[in-house]
């Protein structure tokens, strides 16, 4: 089945699109490597006002998560194509990570990760509707379950199998991973 094409681009972008570095970092809100490199990120983002790089956070889903399905469909919700809102949220949920992994949820059923969800997002922002945002995250026929399927399959489309997975101006680099620190960044982006 050919991929969708959405209403906005796939992911949560900070910086210009017109930046001569365009990092694309592909992330599994339950995988605890994505948690890791997140702060990372964040760091990589503010200290550069030249504008000379964009990131991109892409939130996906590997199979042996079992929660983040749900957590990337909330994502979708919460922030629409909202950037800084994306990147917000995303580091909320990394932030509670422990309350939805695998092992916390190893005995809960999907009911239980939709009242957490709800819980997650009322602590996030109480101003947003959480029961209905909820609501939509719980039906897979919703247009925010659409939204969240196109931003998996263009992690597929990508050839992601791991996360967190970096793109750099559409070039995988393998090199930069979740223990990779701010100089790492740095210096593998100052010689390019």
């Amino acid at each position: 089945m050919p991929t969708p094409v959405p209403a906005y681009p796939s992911g949560y972008c900070l910086g210009s699109g017109k930046a001569p570095i365009q990092i694309e970092a592909f992330i599994d809100l339950e995988c605890p490597f994505s948690k890791k490199a997140w702060p990372t990120l964040l760091a990589l983002i503010n200290q550069d006002p030249s504008d000379r790089l964009a990131i991109t956070a892409q939130p996906t889903v590997l199979s042996h998560h079992r929660q983040s399905w749900d957590m990337v469909k909330a994502v979708t919700a919460v922030a629409a194509p909202d950037p800084l809102k994306g990147w917000k949220f995303i580091g909320h949920l990394f932030q509670n990570q422990e309350r939805y992994d695998s092992t916390t949820f190893a005995t809960q059923t999907h009911q239980d990760l939709l009242a957490l969800i709800k819980t997650l997002i009322q602590e996030f922002d109480d101003a947003l509707p959480a029961d209905h945002l909820v609501k939509e995250i719980g039906d897979e026929e919703s247009a925010i379950a659409r939204r969240a399927k196109a931003s998996v399959r263009y992690a597929m489309s990508r050839g992601v199998w791991s996360t967190p997975t970096f793109l750099i101006n559409g070039s995988e680099v393998p090199q930069l991973e979740s223990s990779s620190t701010i100089r790492d960044w740095n210096e593998f982006l100052n010689s390019l």
